[in-house]
């Protein structure tokens, strides 16, 4: 199941940046488990009021029956008290035998078969405004697929919690004027904003490490995206001027070269995070400027280093060592990037790995990638 949970967490960045709705990432955990119907929605828990609905292993008509079920859903009020950082399971609150003796089940699930028991997780709340994604098991749905339905959800929940929040923090902030920096720092890869032509804007620090160390693409005198492989520099810009006469966003688009997987980019015009998505209840805007993304599949999302201080212990300098491992560096490229001996850096390594009690580099390079992902920045 780890390719489902990858995939899954791609599809969801990627939702994210060309603001689509988030509940589609779910599409390769729904497509792992048939037997089961996944549903994302934002609902106003009071009056059952919903503000927004994507479903998965249903059938088109679902909407249109959860909305006429009304207050007859025995569900969403466990969701009032139920925690942030946890699954929830229907049967520690209602017994199976209830959800099927209500009109509930008769209009919304008997269709599909004994759905009596749902597992869920909260994304956000807000008074009684809540965003949730909800799974419906059937009776007999236990053993393994069971266990690993749970283990599933509540790996990719701390990952879907942290891009509801960075959605959020757009909409609330947009229209201010750091909003293109505040929006680009939270993207794992490198991002950069084109005002005109093809000049960089604004720019992410993935973005400046990578014009800075890549072999194809750089930012020329003139402050513009260039490249030494003409057929990635045509690929590039004939994406730019599309993007911008059709105003829709186009990508991924495979930037191909002798080692796989190969790097690819997307590009689309910012009014495009204006339209979408549809739960934070945006507005048309006018045309913006583009937004460009170049993401390496072998790239690990970076924690910021106050993050890595405060939840590994470690100073400001170990912070940055553990960044530049989890970049990819070599133990030589890194102490010759901080400027330290080769066998300084060791020894940053070795009290690294002492305070966060892990036995080896790699360990510690998977935990500080997962706080990444885990901790909004």
């Amino acid at each position: 199941m780890q390719g489902v949970h990858d995939e899954m967490v791609r599809k969801l960045y990627a939702n994210i940046a060309l603001g689509e709705d988030i509940g589609e990432a779910f599409a390769p955990m729904a497509s792992s488990f048939r037997e089961t119907m996944l549903c994302y929605k934002i609902v106003s828990l009071n009056s059952l009021q919903y503000h927004h609905m994507a479903f998965h292993n249903t059938q088109e008509d679902m909407a249109a029956k959860m909305i006429a079920a009304g207050q007859s859903n025995p569900l969403p009020r466990f969701a009032k008290f139920a925690p942030m950082n946890g699954l929830i399971h229907t049967e520690d609150f209602i017994s199976p035998d209830e959800i099927r003796d209500t009109d509930f089940f008769d209009l919304v699930f008997s269709d599909y078969g004994t759905f009596d028991r749902v597992r869920a997780f909260l994304l956000h709340r807000n008074g009684m405004d809540t965003a949730m994604v909800s799974v419906a098991v059937q009776s007999d749905f236990d053993g393994s697929d069971a266990v690993q339905l749970d283990k599933t959800l509540d790996t990719v929940r701390p990952h879907f919690q942290s891009a509801f929040s960075v959605a959020l923090h757009l909409e609330q902030r947009r229209g201010l004027t750091d909003a293109y920096t505040f929006w680009l720092d939270r993207i794992p890869s490198a991002a950069f904003i084109l005002d005109q032509g093809m000049h960089v804007a604004f720019a992410n620090k993935q973005a400046e490490v990578f014009f800075g160390s890549n072999e194809s693409f750089f930012i020329d005198r003139r402050g513009e995206v260039s490249s030494r492989h003409n057929g990635h520099r045509k690929l590039f810009e004939d994406a730019v001027t599309k993007c911008r006469v059709t105003s829709k966003p186009l990508g991924p688009l495979v930037l191909e070269g002798e080692a796989a997987p190969n790097p690819f980019f997307v590009v689309m015009p910012i009014d495009v995070l204006a339209e979408t998505p549809a739960y934070l209840a945006p507005f048309v805007r006018g045309l913006q400027p583009l937004l460009c993304m170049i993401m390496d599949p072998g790239d690990r999302p970076l924690a910021e280093l106050e993050n890595l201080q405060h939840y590994f212990g470690i100073s400001k300098r170990e912070a940055e060592l553990l960044q530049h491992l989890v970049r990819g560096a070599s133990m030589g490229e890194t102490s010759h990037a901080l400027d330290i001996s080769y066998n300084t850096a060791r020894n940053h390594m070795a009290r690294i790995a002492d305070k966060v009690s892990v036995n080896s580099q790699s360990e510690l390079v998977r935990l500080a990638s997962d706080l990444a992902a885990r901790v909004p920045r």
